[in-house]
């Protein structure tokens, strides 16, 4: 017996625990940036990428530029939430930064330029409320801008950068697609 229960009981409560770990069915992307100041719109240029990809069919994709609440999803209905953005962390123009958010949703989002810190705070209310109950596992993808002046144009230090982003981003979703398979 292990904790009380049989053994049998306890290898079906463990494999149960297992796949309820690796059924990450449904994510979310969303693209957060405005398109106005050149690399501020990182979120959207790799949201326009993406969609000339074929994306399974559990995956939605929401463009809410610098409004993050006009993500008209339940955000509680996703397993996996991914935001794509411009990303100012300190490093040369063009380097990107794959991370987890766990419980310091705001310490990360603080990278957001200037521009974008005004989308900030619904971003943090969108990460609690998948906190109460849920698993949610939260990426944010984002990318060192070079240039967030007016205009309309994203730098080339940001356009090099692009393929790896979705390399990444392709490999979260057939994790995806494989554990979802699994179940």
């Amino acid at each position: 017996m292990k904790n009380g229960i049989g053994f049998e009981e306890y290898k079906i409560r463990t494999t149960y625990v297992e796949l309820l770990g690796i059924m990450k069915s449904k994510t979310a992307i969303i693209a957060v940036g405005d398109i106005n100041l050149r690399d501020a719109g990182t979120g959207q240029y790799l949201l326009d990428l993406l969609t000339e990809l074929e994306l399974p069919d559990n995956v939605d994709i929401y463009d809410c530029g610098l409004n993050p609440e006009c993500f008209d999803g339940d955000i509680r209905d996703y397993d996996r939430v991914v935001i794509l953005t411009a990303h100012a962390h300190g490093d040369a123009a063009g380097e990107i930064l794959f991370t987890t958010i766990t419980s310091d949703v705001e310490y990360v989002l603080n990278g957001l330029p200037i521009p974008l810190q005004k989308t900030k705070d619904h971003i943090v209310e969108l990460f609690k409320s998948t906190r109460a109950g849920r698993d949610v596992e939260w990426v944010l993808v984002g990318i060192e801008p070079k240039n967030i002046n007016p205009g309309d144009s994203i730098s080339d230090d940001v356009i090099k950068a692009a393929p790896r982003a979705l390399n990444f981003i392709q490999d979260l979703l057939r994790e995806s697609e494989h554990n979802k398979s699994l179940t």
